[in-house]
């Protein structure tokens, strides 16, 4: 767990607007996949764009960047991709740090907020800022998005200009591609800058209660799923208090034939299974750094495990010349198993194929088809108490 340190990030601007109290809390750094997925997605465009090939890519990719009509790629021509830029609320100033640095702000001074462009044009007087979003949640429209407006504000005082377009190219997967588009004149300009100086000041006055002791002004809601401090942050911690207090328990015990008292009990169910869901993803990142001991000789964490999986079509002809086509086609399923040629097994005997023993026969046919190629081995890791 991380100490905030400096302004938050363009990326975080909008959760900073909202809960001011979230960047003076421990944070916690998540790994998302489909962070990781539009990662790819993202370099694979931008290699479009500059007119070179995207390289080895997943197939997922490869069908996403197929369905991106050559129309919204064409408003992305002429403008620089991952550049990053700040913008210091004390002196009013903005500068370019640099093209793709991969996220490293820590070249970013102390009263600067820092942010990276997905692409980023100033020509004839004007910024153009666009940012490419693959996910399907929601996102808020440039003229309300704060991370647009910071880079927008930040490349404006930059480059000397005071007017900015910002866009974002929104594509997620399975769905066509749109824009959205936002202008920001000179006055828009100052109100952002106005808002981000006012934000500087609620985070320093949120620090100094943390280093007091002092719970900071925390705000509860939707933007709590993915903010970096939701594991240290106490007014999850009060709601889960009071969502696993005798109150749920309560309302149940007294039944929920009333329509209110089913509905509430509802919400607070609802609301109890995203904390403990939560509960649940902190003890395995806590296990994967360092697995917990249970005090009974044993730890709760990952363990891998490795299994045999069969190829059914490859195992077909090895298990027919064994156990007949009628004990093949009893081991068989969609996939199989030893579990499915025991079946087999016993399907054949019964109809005299087989003669010998059970035991031996199953592991006779595992021999055969680890022979013919058929079986291969696959890791899986589960989070299970074990001795280490």
């Amino acid at each position: 767990m991380r100490t905030p340190r400096g302004l938050p990030t363009a990326s975080r601007l909008q959760l900073a607007l909202v809960c001011s109290g979230s960047q003076a809390l421990g944070q916690v750094d998540t790994a998302w996949a489909a962070g990781e997925a539009g990662n790819e997605k993202h370099r694979a465009l931008d290699a479009i764009v500059s007119g070179g090939d995207p390289g080895e890519v997943s197939e997922a990719t490869k069908d996403w960047l197929m369905g991106i009509d050559t129309s919204d790629l064409a408003q992305l021509l002429g403008l620089q991709p991952e550049m990053t830029l700040a913008w210091d609320h004390v002196r009013d100033a903005g500068r370019v740090l640099g093209q793709r640095l991969e996220r490293a702000y820590s070249m970013a001074g102390p009263a600067e907020y820092v942010g990276t462009a997905d692409y980023l044009r100033v020509a004839g007087g004007l910024v153009t800022v666009v940012d490419l979003k693959t996910g399907q949640g929601d996102v808020p429209a440039p003229s309300r998005n704060a991370q647009l407006r910071m880079l927008a504000l930040a490349a404006c005082r930059a480059h000397g200009v005071s007017s900015a377009r910002i866009g974002i190219l929104h594509a997620p997967e399975g769905r066509t591609a749109w824009w959205t588009w936002a202008d920001v004149d000179a006055f828009e300009l100052e109100v952002i800058a106005g808002e981000l100086r006012r934000l500087a000041e609620r985070i320093g006055y949120s620090r100094r209660d943390a280093s007091q002791g002092k719970t900071p002004y925390l705000v509860l809601g939707e933007h709590c799923t993915y903010c970096p401090a939701r594991f240290a942050c106490p007014a999850r911690t009060a709601m889960a208090r009071a969502l696993t207090s005798e109150t749920l328990a309560d309302d149940w015990k007294r039944g929920l034939d009333d329509d209110a008292t089913a509905a509430a009990t509802l919400a607070r169910w609802k609301a109890a299974q995203k904390v403990l869901a939560e509960v649940g993803a902190a003890l395995h990142a806590r296990a994967k750094e360092r697995p917990i001991a249970l005090g009974t000789g044993e730890v709760w964490g990952p363990r891998t495990t490795t299994r045999e999986v069969i190829d059914a079509e490859k195992a077909w002809m090895p298990l027919a010349s064994l156990l007949g086509d009628a004990g093949a086609r009893a081991a068989m399923t969609l996939d199989t198993s030893r579990a499915g040629i025991e079946r087999g097994v016993k399907a054949a005997k019964a109809a005299g194929v087989v003669v010998g023993s059970i035991k031996a026969t199953v592991d006779q046919a595992l021999g055969i088809i680890r022979a013919a190629g058929a079986v291969e081995r696959k890791e899986r890791v589960e989070y299970e108490a074990h001795t280490p």
